[in-house]
């Protein structure tokens, strides 16, 4: 029969393994310190995001693979329903319901200054996201193609 000792230092080991393997129970036991964002990526709260100048050819790019890939703010959902009268602009905090996206690898592959950034495609515009911080750093409309 073990000790109480070795079976608590045997659920201890189980625990820790598990939230290293699950970035979402980490980030809710604080023990990594990373943001999940809504399609459960993370972003690391122990950065600061490089800063971001994008080209307008850049814009276009990402706006085009938002309007194909992205996920669209619902106001219809209760947790968005007090973001619909929002007016966004570059520095503003994002209502607390928003949760930003992680923008799409091929993205990130071609503008690495992307990884540490979300987004949000709200009303007809790309809103570019510092998720520590939940401010606007950069927005575009969404180009229809």
């Amino acid at each position: 029969m073990r000790s109480p000792l070795i079976r608590l230092l045997g659920v201890t080991a189980v625990a820790g393994l598990v939230l290293a393997l699950n970035p979402v129970l980490a980030q809710a036991a604080g023990e990594h310190g990373e943001v999940v964002l809504s399609n459960h990526g993370t972003v690391s709260q122990k950065q600061t995001p490089p800063p971001l100048s994008l080209s307008d050819q850049q814009r276009h790019e990402i706006s085009k693979v938002i309007d194909l890939h992205g996920i669209s703010v619902s106001f219809a959902l209760k947790a968005t329903k007090s973001a619909k009268d929002f007016s966004p602009s570059v520095g503003a905090k994002i209502p607390n319901g928003l949760k930003p996206h992680s923008l799409p690898q091929p993205l990130i592959t071609e503008i690495p200054a992307l990884k540490s950034y979300g987004y949000l495609k709200f009303k007809d515009q790309v809103l570019i996201i510092d998720p520590m911080k939940r401010t606007i750093v950069d927005m575009f409309p969404v180009e229809n193609g």
